[in-house]
């Protein structure tokens, strides 16, 4: 893991205005290391953003749970309770960084968006973007060369307004109408995932045609129905792999799979590696923490 906090006094020696927001720290988390739960948590003194390059989670923000992956963007404003559990995998990679003295029109200080609006989107055609941006910033400031905090201070200002742009589109892109049958379409999947669940059938109920689905939810949430379903399961499985002793089998019964061969082919899509893997794995670093 690479950790760093920024020194206040070195980030901005060229300017004159200190109103501006400032880098209180930027961290990358690559492999396994990248998956280690911080349970529910908040700032009163700083906003955090993440930005998933690979990998995937769990996260919980403000009262509304999210499955967030490769290339979402996650803010979590000053004074929102968050958890997050990133899923165990070998080649994520996460970025996240701490900032204050953010000011925009319109929203408390330290925040990027409204209180309603969603904490986590997809970043879409900024995904490459973004993260190139993310890394330079990490490099300049783990690398402390010349002219470092001027160049770290203009990195972080694009960062934060591509970000703030990325989540005015989707708030903008998605009408009220929509939003609130996105917001049905995911409570009904929520309730029923582990049951056997079709487009048709998620359709049928909600009086919808299966285009007109696939097309709000997508807008909604960022991910396809399918792709929804497929990580609710998932996570689902993952906790029950490390919170009881019931066997594989009875794990994929339980989150909704017939077929033992197919829950391990998508759990390790998923993840990364297989579910007795990932059990392993986790026990092993509970045994080491403790």
């Amino acid at each position: 893991m690479l950790h760093h906090c920024q020194d206040n006094s070195t980030l901005y020696p060229d300017f004159e205005d200190q109103s501006g927001p400032q880098l209180l720290f930027v961290c990358q988390t690559e492999g396994e290391e990248s998956a280690i739960p911080r349970v529910m948590h908040k700032h009163d003194d700083r906003l955090e953003m993440m930005f998933i390059a690979r990998g995937s989670g769990q996260y919980q923000i403000g009262g509304r749970q999210y499955l967030a992956q490769e290339g979402d963007i996650l803010v979590f404003n000053q004074g929102v309770v968050h958890d997050e559990r990133p899923h165990l995998s070998a080649d994520s990679l996460i970025y996240s960084c701490g900032i204050h003295h953010l000011h925009l029109a319109g929203l408390p200080e330290n925040h990027l968006i409204g209180r309603e609006e969603r904490a986590v989107v997809a970043s879409g055609e900024h995904q490459l973007a973004l993260h190139g941006l993310f890394e330079a910033l990490c490099t300049q400031v783990f690398s402390k060369a010349p002219f470092h905090g001027v160049i770290t201070h203009h990195l972080l200002n694009a960062i934060v307004m591509m970000c703030r742009n990325v989540f005015y589109s989707h708030l903008h892109a998605c009408n009220q109408t929509e939003a609130s049958l996105g917001l049905s379409i995911k409570e009904f999947i929520d309730e029923h995932y582990k049951h056997p669940l079709t487009l048709e059938t998620i359709a049928s109920q909600l009086g919808i045609t299966r285009f007109y689905l696939i097309h709000v939810f997508k807008k909604f949430s960022g991910y396809s129905p399918k792709q929804y379903i497929i990580r609710c399961r998932v996570g689902e499985a993952q906790s029950l792999l490390v919170n009881t002793d019931l066997d594989v089998a009875a794990i994929a019964s339980a989150v909704g799979y017939e077929s033992v061969n197919n829950f391990h082919r998508v759990f390790k899509m998923v993840v990364g590696i297989p579910p007795t893997q990932y059990k392993n794995r986790w026990l092993a670093g509970i045994k080491t923490a403790s």
